[in-house]
C-alpha cells in the first residue's frame, strides 16, 4: 500500500494568509499605513520575512499572538503564568526563584507580556545586587514602553531603576478599575484583564470598591 506523504507544516506566510482569510480581512485592512500590501503579499508567499515590529502589528490586526504566527500554537497562558509567578516570588523576597520562574516568558515577542517579564527580570537582578546586568535590559525596555506611550509601565520601570517596589498611590481599587477602563478603550485586552483581576483581588482581600461617580 502506497504511503501518503506527511502533510507539510504550515509556514508563517501561510498561517498569516489563513487567519486573514478566516477574518475576512483584505491586505489593505491589515497593513493600513504601516507597510505596503505588496510586502504583506510577499510575506504570505514566503518571499519576504517581516521584522518583529511588523509581526506585532500583523498579530494585533489579526487578533492573535506573535508566538502563534511564528510557532503555530498559542503559548500565551503559560507565559502569563510564568510572569505572575515571577512577580509573586519577587514580592515575597525570593529573587533567585523569581528569575527561574520567569524564564518561559522572557522570550515572548508579544506586547506587553514580554516587556513586563524582562522588566521583572531586571528587578530581580537588582535585588540580587546585579545592577550591571539589569541596566541594559531596562534601557531596551524603556524604548519599547515609550514607543507604546504606556505611562503606567514607564512609572513601574522608573521605580525598578531606583530599586524601589512599585506602588499605586491613592485608592488602589479605583485606580485599577480606571486603568482597566482605559485599556478597554484602547483595545488592550491583556491590560484590561490584568487590572480587573487586581481590582477583584483587592476587593476580595477587604479593600472597599469605590461607589458612585
Amino acid at each position: 500500500m502506497e504511503e501518503r506523504p506527511m502533510e507539510e507544516a504550515e509556514s508563517l506566510g501561510q498561517r498569516i494568509k489563513r487567519i486573514r482569510n478566516q477574518r475576512g480581512m483584505s491586505l489593505a485592512k491589515v497593513v493600513r499605513d504601516d507597510f505596503s500590501r505588496a510586502f504583506l503579499n510577499q510575506v504570505e508567499l514566503g518571499k519576504a520575512r517581516p521584522s518583529i515590529r511588523v509581526l506585532r502589528i500583523i498579530a494585533e490586526r489579526l487578533g492573535t499572538e506573535v508566538e502563534y504566527l511564528l510557532e503555530g500554537h498559542e503559548a500565551g497562558i503559560e507565559r502569563e503564568l510564568a510572569l505572575e509567578k515571577g512577580r509573586v516570588l519577587l514580592a515575597q523576597g525570593e529573587p533567585r526563584r523569581a528569575l527561574l520562574a520567569l524564564k518561559p516568558a522572557l522570550t515572548s515577542y508579544d506586547w506587553p507580556l514580554g516587556s513586563d517579564a524582562r522588566v521583572t527580570r531586571a528587578q530581580g537582578l537588582i535585588a540580587m545586587g546585579r545592577r550591571d546586568e539589569a541596566a541594559p535590559i531596562l534601557e531596551g525596555e524603556r524604548k519599547t514602553i515609550e514607543l507604546h506611550r504606556d505611562r503606567h509601565r514607564l512609572e513601574r520601570l522608573r521605580a525598578v531603576e531606583r530599586g524601589e517596589a512599585f506602588r499605586i498611590e491613592g485608592d488602589a481599587v479605583k485606580i485599577h478599575l480606571h486603568l482597566g477602563d482605559l485599556a478597554a478603550r484602547y483595545g488592550n485586552t491583556h491590560d484590561e484583564l490584568e487590572h480587573y483581576r487586581a481590582a477583584r483581588a483587592l476587593i476580595e482581600a477587604g479593600v472597599k470598591a469605590p461607589t458612585g461617580s
